[in-house]
């Protein structure tokens, strides 16, 4: 009989170790989004430099009658200062707007090196007690008194009232202007009592209460009966609840068609 072999223990087989994965994707998307960080932080800080990009030009748009190109691009340059970029915009419309006869500035960039002003003039509607002006939104403003437009009228009322004298002149002018009757001053008192007096010379007192209906009923009586005496009245006191009184020039009361 032939022997079986006693053969003790197993043989092992050599265990290959797995090699780690090296995320070759994940590491490239890293390193290109901090290149293009670094790339952008580097442009910035390029960008801001006062040498990069600098501002060689202004130019100045808009309708004026009364603004100096000139003298606005001077008040202004001092502000043109950085790079296209970091150009103080809130300090220069500011310097511009301060400039006489210029109610707002829009700062515009053109592209690499010009600031774009568009200005917007100011409208006098009317004088605002002699020494200022006033525009239709009731906002003052003061340029040089050479520079005022001749025949406004003049509007004389307490401070801090301008934007409700406006309102009124501009609805009173409204309501006269078919009869052509021209306010040149129109006063508000402290107690908020309204006087007109008119070009040609025309007193009209209209008080506090009720000025608005007082005024229609002046234009009523002025139309049928008092059109063709302006030049002879003095003032019309329009203060009364059912009537008026009528001061005459020449001091007695001309003969007139039926009662005023």
């Amino acid at each position: 009989m032939a022997k079986t072999l006693n053969r003790r223990g197993a043989t092992r087989k050599p265990v290959s170790k797995k090699q780690p994965v090296i995320p070759w994707l994940l590491w490239l998307r890293h390193t290109v989004i901090l290149s293009v960080i670094s790339t952008v932080i580097v442009g910035v800080f390029w960008l801001q430099k006062d040498d990069t990009l600098p501002i060689l030009h202004v130019t100045v748009d808009g309708d004026f009658k009364h603004v100096d190109k000139a003298k606005l691009v001077k008040a202004v340059k001092p502000y043109v200062t950085g790079s296209f970029i970091n150009i103080d915009v809130v300090k220069l419309r500011e310097a511009g707007e301060a400039a006489p006869w210029v109610k707002q500035v829009q700062v515009k960039r053109s592209w690499p090196d010009t600031i774009h002003l568009v200005v917007e003039e100011q409208r006098a509607i009317a004088n605002w007690d002699k020494h200022a002006l006033v525009n239709s939104d009731g906002e003052l403003f003061s340029p040089a008194k050479d520079s005022f437009p001749k025949g406004l009228a003049i509007l004389e009322g307490p401070e801090m009232t301008s934007k409700l004298m406006v309102k009124r002149y501009m609805e009173i002018s409204a309501i006269l202007k078919p009869v052509d009757l021209v306010i040149a001053t129109i006063t508000m008192d402290k107690r908020r009592s309204w006087t007109l007096n008119m070009k040609k010379g025309m007193t009209v007192k209209l008080g506090r209460a009720d000025s608005k209906r007082r005024l229609e009923r002046f234009l009523s009586v002025y139309k049928t009966q008092l059109s063709q005496l302006e030049n002879e009245i003095n003032i019309i006191d329009m203060r009364y609840t059912n009537g008026l009184a009528i001061n005459w020039k020449s001091g007695h009361q001309p003969e007139l068609n039926g009662a005023v």
